[in-house]
Formats: C-alpha cells, structure tokens, sequence
C-alpha cells in the first residue's frame, strides 16, 4: 500500500514550487513520483522521481521543496546521462558539490546534511570528479571500498552542510526534521522494500546518497548500454527542450534565480543545435504561460489544482524564403523540413513569401499543409524589404517572421514591432541592424 501521507506531502511540495521557483517546478512535472522504500532519501533517472516515504515525512516542506529543486538540477546538469562507468558514490557527491552552491544562493533550503564546500564552488561536476579521486587514490592508495573511503573524503573535503564543524550550513534550523530512516525498514504497513531484495543489496543503495538531500542515478536508456545510444540522445534532446522552455518562463515572470542564471550560462547548460533553438524562438513568440483558468488535468485525479499550461498559440507565422539563386536546392530542403516540423506543434496560419529583388510568390497555409516545400527559381538580386513592406501595407504583424537567406545584402527595412530570425548557412555574413541570427551548418 502507498503511503498516502507521504505522497500527498510530496504533491504538495510541487505545487507549492509552481509559485515560488517555476523553472524548477514546470521540469519536476516530467517526473513520475514513485514510492521506493529501499532507498534511504529518494534519486531521480530522468523519468522517475523516487522517495522513501519515512524520509519525505522526516522533513519540514521548505527542505522537501529543496530536495525536489535538488533533483531537478542533476537532471538540468545531465548528471544521469554523464557518469559512464565513473564510480557511483564519489559521481553523486561531485554532483552536489556543484549543484548545492546554486541552490543555496537561490534561497533554496536543502535538507540537513547536504554538501558544501567553497573550494568547488563554480567548478564542473567533472572537475570536482577529478579532485575527490585524486584525493581518494592519494589518501587510500587506490578506488578500494569506494563507498567507505567517499565518506572520509568527504570529510576532508568539507563537511555536509548542517554539520556542527560547518560555519555556514551548520546554521540551517533542523527544526521538525527527524532522524532520517534506513533503507528497506519496514513501514507502517509491513512493507520492506522490493521483494526478494537481500540486505546487502539495501545496503548498497542507502549507501548510495552521500549528500543526504536525493541522489541522482543513471538513465535507464544509459544503462542500456550501447543498444540505448539513440534513445539516450533523443532523452536529452527532450530534456534540452523541456529546459529551453523552463527558462523561458522564469525568464517571463523574472524568477530565474541569479546562480542558476550563471550555471546555465557558463556552459553547463548543454549546447542546442539549430533546430532546437529555431524551436525555442517559435516557443518564445507563442508566449506560453501557467493559467488557474485551465486547470492542469493532469493531476486533477489527486484532488491537487495545479495551474495548467495556457498556450496562446501562434496567430501568423510569417516565412520569407530568399530564393535568388545562391541557396543550393539541399539546404533549402532542410530549411523546409525542420521548420515544418516545428510548426507541426502550433495551430497557426503561416504566410510564405518566396522573393528576390521582389516577392515572386505568397502562400497562406495552415498547419494541415505542412510539409513545406520550396523551389529555387530566383536568379535576380537581393532585397530584404518587401516581405516585411507587405506585411505593414496589409496591417498585419505576425507573431514572428522567419527569413531564410544567405545574408549577401545589405538592403534592410525599419525594425518591425514583431521578433525577426534570420537563418542563414552563411557563416561568414554581416550581422543585421536588428533581430536574431541562426546559423544552420553544413549537413554531416
């Protein structure tokens, strides 16, 4: 049986976390919540997030919050999908090493025993890696009784956060925190954990949290082995997505957290290629947002209102195609393939302007006449203007324009009110006066 208490603390740490911290809360509702009472804490794969139910009741909401924000991060940060073959233990606790800092410059309130030490701080989890089995290999003379020796070099390394030596963390209230429970104990409903489990398997996985605030294990698809390759790539181009369109919306209620800013910026937020960011562009003109007006249905069955995702959708999509002669018939097609793949996900009215020197064909389409197709037929010179005059004389402003071309002019009209992408395989053009530039690379 489910420990209803325990669930219902955890379904309320997530709601809460849709007002306070939305970027952490629109990527916590990916994750499946599952009860694990063989673990001490709870761990995350990507898909799954897992708890002990005596864990989530030891602590106050604030921490449980903390911990679901804990979990999150190792997602963002692709620390299920990265470890390949590192040891586990020493993998988790540089893991937090990086992550905590974030969190806790935040504001986010992590449970008592987390890790902290400013000597990591800004430093890759690969980094830290480096210098925890350098340091282990030093003090042990080899990777023997990892688990154990990543305890001591923990402790030489700084101690967990709310312990009594810590200066700073050792300050945190433990207020209504109990002691935390062993993994496999029986719960109130006789349960042990997995069947047929032995206690030095339990062992292995209470041992697998050394932060205390939730572990972070390898994706399903990682542990596949080679036979997951592709599905492991497309896990991440999703969570890559997923963390495109969390950003946007911090970004939009102005709640992205300065650290967590710097973190995504400073390269470890992984690197989109020209689809994904012709994606998030398309995203960002749809302007989509949380609404109390359209109730997540989602989670309706649990008696929890979460505010639902209200998708203004595109009202027009403008498409400008430079077809003057020097686009080469295969990067037109893939121009056309991508982007209509996009614009699959969005009930929009599409204008397609084909031009040169002079728009020489319009289209209105919808999304049932996806896909696009293009031909090049131009041959003349280059003028930017005319899709964009166009669409002033008709008093139409588009949610977006997206301008394919080679860049090799230099007539440009007023900045329009509406955002402008230009996608280019030219990597040598001259920036435009206004909007973004998107460079599609050569195909492999």
């Amino acid at each position: 049986m489910i420990n209803e208490t325990a669930h219902r603390k955890m379904q309320r740490a997530r709601s809460e976390l849709v007002l306070d911290h939305p970027f952490f809360a629109h990527l916590a509702l990916r994750l499946e919540m599952r009860e694990d009472p063989t673990c001490r804490t709870a761990w995350s794969d990507g898909r799954v997030l897992a708890y002990n139910p005596l864990y989530v009741e030891s602590l106050p909401l604030g921490k449980l919050k903390g911990m679901q924000c804990h979990e999150v991060l190792h997602l963002v940060c692709n620390h299920h999908t990265r470890r390949n073959g590192r040891d586990e233990r020493l993998w988790n606790m540089a893991c937090d090493y990086a992550i905590n800092p974030v969190l806790l410059e935040a504001g986010i309130e992590l449970p008592s025993g987390y890790l902290d030490n400013p000597a990591h701080h800004g430093l890759s989890a690969d980094a830290i890696y480096a210098g925890l089995l350098a340091l282990q290999e030093e003090t042990h003379g080899g990777a023997e009784g990892g688990a154990r020796q990543g305890e001591e070099v923990a402790s030489e390394q700084g101690s967990p956060g709310g312990g009594a030596e810590d200066g700073e963390a050792g300050e945190e209230s433990d207020a209504g925190e109990t002691p935390l429970p062993e993994a496999g104990r029986e719960d109130a409903g006789g349960n042990s954990g997995a069947e047929g489990e032995s206690p030095s398997e339990k062992t292995t996985e209470a041992e697998g949290d050394p932060g205390m605030s939730g572990e972070v294990r390898d994706s399903p698809s990682q542990a596949a082995g080679d036979g997951g390759a592709e599905s492991l790539r497309q896990e991440e181009q999703s969570w890559r997505a997923a963390l495109s369109e969390a950003l946007h919306k911090a970004r939009e209620f102005g709640s992205l957290p300065g650290s967590l800013e710097r973190l995504l910026d400073g390269g470890h937020q992984p690197a989109l290629d020209w689809r994904e960011l012709l994606q998030r562009f398309l995203y960002n003109a749809a302007r989509n947002d949380f609404s109390w007006a359209r109730p997540n249905r989602r989670f309706l069955h649990t008696g929890l209102y979460l505010p639902g995702l209200h998708n203004e959708e595109l009202a027009q999509v403008a498409v400008a195609v430079d077809v003057s002669g020097s686009i080469t018939p295969p990067e037109l097609e893939r121009f056309a393939s991508e982007l209509s793949s996009v614009l699959e996900e969005f009930d929009a009215a599409i204008t397609v302007f084909t031009c040169d020197a002079a728009i020489t064909r319009r289209e209105h389409l919808s999304r049932w006449d996806l896909p696009l197709e293009f031909t090049v037929s131009g041959g003349g010179g280059t003028d930017f203007c005319p899709p964009f005059e166009h669409l002033r004389e008709e008093g139409t402003s588009p949610a977006c324009l997206i301008y394919f071309t080679d860049m090799e002019c230099g007539h440009f009209p007023e900045e329009p009110e509406y955002p402008v992408l230009w996608v280019t395989a030219n990597g040598a053009h001259t920036p435009p006066p206004f909007g973004d530039v998107l460079l599609m690379p050569p195909s492999a």
